[in-house]
């Protein structure tokens, strides 16, 4: 395994000092490519004009950033013990989040497939087909959409929908199953928003987040998944970088961890208050 490089595409110069840094050429060289390929960057012929093979892609062990916003209600205690957990996790583990519900009567079994709520006893075991009704909200986001999901890099993490800057987008769900709105609404009281920002391998993100699918990755070796997830790393990076150079504006590029993955304490790098993030990264709401 090689040298640790910390790949962090949250700012433009960031995206191109990380390039720079894992492709062993100047800071200059990635700008005049980008200047001169205004719309028409292209992966492949980039690495040949650097005179880089793929498999010098694998001289990094390489950890990607990520920007992820949560809400907390105990000063960001239960994240400096547990670390970034995914829903699941959320749920089982001694957190804000799981203590809420308790507070509200709610019990949620993730391996039992079941939620109680003061006297009654639901059944959520049954098949994801898509959804039609509230349950199915309840079921997805169990079952299909818990994992940890965060920001490669976006203009603004805290205008993503979804209201996650007020609570979980989880409850908004609960609340609609359940019937119980005041489960979303009471979260919001005496709460904080923090943008978390944090360090991931390669291996810790889904592989379809580097537009690898199911069957690729079973006749694919390991050095060629990688190659290929490094790959897509460095066309993101061009893309921002065209975004920002000639647009002055760049689209959300999302990351999602693995299901069973979550990010350990040591592995979080900053925590922002709203406003330390605003400030950071200079953008005017």
């Amino acid at each position: 395994m090689g040298e640790q490089i910390i790949y962090d595409m949250t700012t433009l110069q960031d995206t191109i000092g990380s390039m720079s840094k894992l492709l062993g050429v100047d800071e200059r060289q990635i700008t005049k490519y980008c200047a001169s390929h205004k719309d028409d960057y292209d992966i492949e012929g980039f690495l040949s004009l650097l005179g880089l093979s793929e498999h010098s892609l694998l001289d990094f062990e390489i950890y990607i950033t990520s920007l992820h916003v949560t809400t907390d209600k105990d000063n960001c205690s239960s994240l400096k013990k547990f670390g970034l957990l995914n829903l699941q996790q959320a749920i089982i583990k001694d957190t804000p989040l799981r203590a809420y519900l308790r507070n509200y009567g709610v019990r949620i079994e993730i391996e039992k497939k079941q939620i109680q709520y003061q006297d009654k006893l639901f059944d959520i075991s049954k098949d994801y087909n898509g959804i039609s009704e509230p349950i199915d909200w309840i079921i997805y986001k169990l079952y299909k959409d818990f994992q940890l999901n965060s920001f490669f890099y976006s203009d603004n993490v805290l205008k993503y929908g979804g209201g996650i800057r007020r609570r979980p987008e989880f409850l908004y769900n609960l609340a609609e199953f359940l019937r119980v709105p005041n489960i979303e609404y009471d979260w919001m009281n005496d709460i904080s928003c923090y943008v978390i920002k944090y360090k991931a391998t390669l291996s810790q993100f889904a592989d379809w987040n580097f537009d690898i699918d199911k069957n690729e990755i079973n006749y694919l070796d390991e050095s060629e998944i990688n190659i290929r997830k490094i790959k897509w790393l460095i066309n993101q990076s061009l893309r921002r970088i065209n975004n920002d150079l000639f647009y002055n504006s760049i689209d959300d590029c999302y990351s999602y961890l693995k299901n069973d993955a979550y990010v350990r304490v040591s592995d979080i790098l900053r925590i922002y208050t709203e406003n330390e993030y605003l400030e950071e990264y200079r953008i005017n709401e």
